[in-house]
Order: C-alpha cells, then structure tokens, then sequence
C-alpha cells in the first residue's frame, strides 16, 4: 500500500505536466479570436444571434482563415524550416516575424470584415485582436509577455465589456476569470512564464479589447 502511494506521488508532476500541456493547446492564443467570434455569434444573447446561419458561416469563415488557418500554415512552415522550435513559439526571438505575419492576417480579416458590412461587434473585436497583437509584438521586442495571457485576457476582456450590457453573461465572464486562472497555472506549471509575464499578458488583453469595445 505505501509502495502505490508513492508511485501515485511520483507520478503526479507528470499527469500535471500533462494537463497543462493540454490546456495550453485547447487555451492556444491563436483560437482565441475564433471562440470570441463563435461566441458572439450565437452564444452572446445579443441581436447579433439572429444573424441568418448562411451569414455566420461567412463571419466564422473569414475570421477562422485570417487568424488561425494562415497563422497555422505559418507556424508549420516555421517548424518544418526549424525558424521554431516548438508551436508556443517558446523562444522569444522565434515571435517576432510570426507575430507581424499574424497582424498582417488578423488586419485583413478586419478589412474584410469592414468591407462585407458585418456587424460593427464583429469588426471591433477582430480590430481589437490585431491591435492586441500589435502591443505583444512591440512588447516581445525585449521581453517574453505571455500570448496564452494575451488570448485568455482579450477572451475575458470581451465577455466583461459585453456583460455591461448584457447582465446574464455575468456566470460566463466568472467562468472566464477561473478559466484564464487555470491557463495561467498551466504555463506558468510547465516554466513556459513567470507569473508577471502571464499577468501581465492576461492584462494586456483583457485592457485592449475592453477599452476597445468602449472607446468605439
């Protein structure tokens, strides 16, 4: 019996390491813009849920290709190259054309989105990823913010400024706060941040995308 307790002791940090490699996949910054976007689309309460489905698609279509499928291809060519070492993009220095590529992307999607007259929620939330991204760029110049901290922060930065109007999204911007606790533990659990590289990304976000939603 002592023998199981400890191997079961012994085996914790792994299975803990595990989980939050796990969750710095499902968490990954590069999904993040898409999940806001699904989840206004038809999670949000809002008049935008309304939205003929075919519409939707299109939305969800241009935001999927423009900040994670271009962004994805990108990362694969830099891995196949080795220009990366691992999809977190781990290494500092690995970030920066990546990050001013994923702008490139993330601006076009707005301009799309601009173009094609979606609903303005839409287009702020796009403008404010890629504004988000732009100040992590800058940042990751000379120091390694936390992109997991940026991607969880914006996520609850949105879900915030919309509850202000819409009450009953209060449950879901406190899941989102214990959420983005839990990502935190994650990275900072697998020494991929400290903890005031993770703060201070889940900060960034959360102020972009928050400030943006009023400010426009």
């Amino acid at each position: 019996m002592k023998v199981l307790r400890f191997k079961n002791y012994l085996s914790r940090p792994q299975n803990e390491r595990t989980l939050s490699n796990v969750l710095s996949v499902v968490f990954h910054p590069l999904l993040m813009t898409v999940v806001g976007t699904s989840f206004i689309l038809f999670f949000s309460g809002l008049y935008i849920t309304m939205l003929p489905i075919h519409a939707k698609k299109i939305i969800l279509m241009i935001v999927g290709l423009c900040t994670l499928g271009l962004p994805v291809m990108l990362l694969l060519f830099y891995w196949t190259h080795r220009w990366i070492n691992d999809f977190q993009i781990s290494e500092r220095r690995e970030r920066i054309i990546p990050l001013i590529l994923s702008a490139i992307f993330y601006y076009v999607a707005y301009r799309v989105l601009h173009s094609l007259h979606t609903p303005f929620i839409i287009q702020k939330f796009v403008l404010a990823s890629t504004v988000a991204i732009f100040f992590t760029l800058i940042i990751s110049l000379s120091w390694k913010i936390s992109m997991h901290g940026v991607g969880i922060g914006g996520f609850t930065g949105m879900v915030a400024a919309l509850a202000t109007v819409s009450p009953a999204l209060f449950p879901i911007l406190v899941v989102s706060i214990l959420l983005t606790g839990v990502v935190g533990y994650a990275r900072i659990r697998l020494n991929a941040h400290t903890p005031a590289q993770f703060y201070a990304g889940t900060l960034l976000g959360f102020a972009v995308v928050f400030g943006i939603f009023f400010l426009l």
